[in-house]
């Protein structure tokens, strides 16, 4: 009889999983003063979160877009934290967001629920004439990126049409799936004039030192006459994530 018992609590605690979490974490206000903001992983096992919101820090850890993160009280869009956290220097990314979850209900007793939302969304997809080679040109370059050459101008060096909807879902504020069937890595260059809407977003800021032309074509426009490509509207699903019950944090 003892033995069996021993050998169900033995089962019992193989199935039991254990909850990640970083080894050390600070949490605290962020200083006014600060300008930078985002979120790093600099290497072993650390990461850092700069002058960020709770809706920011719960739209990284749940991988959604920070608006559609809904719920909770008004400062959990409007003040700002510093998090510096340590996990085991092996910790990949993705294991790191799921300790930022374990952290977040443990310092800020965050709970939230998940639900899907038919929303107004757009879709990435080829125009009608196709694809204009002399703007979206085949690289050999197989992970490049985005770089800003001034307000309403990016070039795009090896980016694949996904990495491009999620570029213009951040310019856009709403969804942007790639419909293209391009499977290719493209450079490319575009240039348009942002509106009042795309005010501080990527490529869009109104201090970068190249202006844009103020009679040029809108985001939509330039899409389809430089590159040959469409951004058509419609709606669909999408996971979003509800704040259900959210506290300041204690200082550390």
């Amino acid at each position: 009889m003892r033995a069996a018992l021993i050998f169900l609590i033995a089962l019992a605690a193989q199935g039991q999983t254990t909850t990640p979490a970083f080894e050390v974490a600070t949490v605290k206000p962020s200083p006014a003063l600060m300008k930078y903001s985002g979120f790093q992983f600099p290497g072993g096992g650390r990461f850092e979160a700069s002058q960020e919101t709770v809706k920011a820090m719960v739209a990284f850890a749940y991988e959604v877009r920070d608006f559609y993160v809904s719920g909770g009280p008004g400062w959990a869009g409007t003040d700002r934290f510093e998090i510096v956290a340590k996990a085991d220097a092996s910790a990949t990314p993705v294991q790191m967001r799921a300790m930022l979850r374990t952290l977040l209900a443990e310092r800020f007793k965050l709970a939230v629920r998940r639900e899907s939302k038919e929303v107004s969304l757009y879709q990435l997809v080829v125009a009608k004439d196709g694809v204009k080679s002399s703007g979206l040109q085949e690289s050999s370059v197989k992970i490049g990126g985005i770089r800003f050459l001034g307000r309403g101008q990016i070039e795009g060096t090896g980016i694949a049409m996904s990495g491009l909807a999620n570029y213009l879902q951040t310019l856009l504020g709403q969804v942007v799936v790639d419909k293209t069937g391009l499977t290719a890595n493209f450079d490319f260059k575009l240039a348009w004039t942002p509106d009042e809407s795309q005010a501080g977003k990527p490529g869009a800021q109104a201090g970068l030192a190249n202006a844009a032309d103020p009679g040029g074509p809108s985001i939509f426009t330039a899409l389809q006459e430089q590159l040959g490509l469409k951004l058509d509207a419609t709606k669909g699903p999408v996971e979003t994530i509800v704040i259900e019950h959210v506290e300041k944090p204690s200082d550390n």
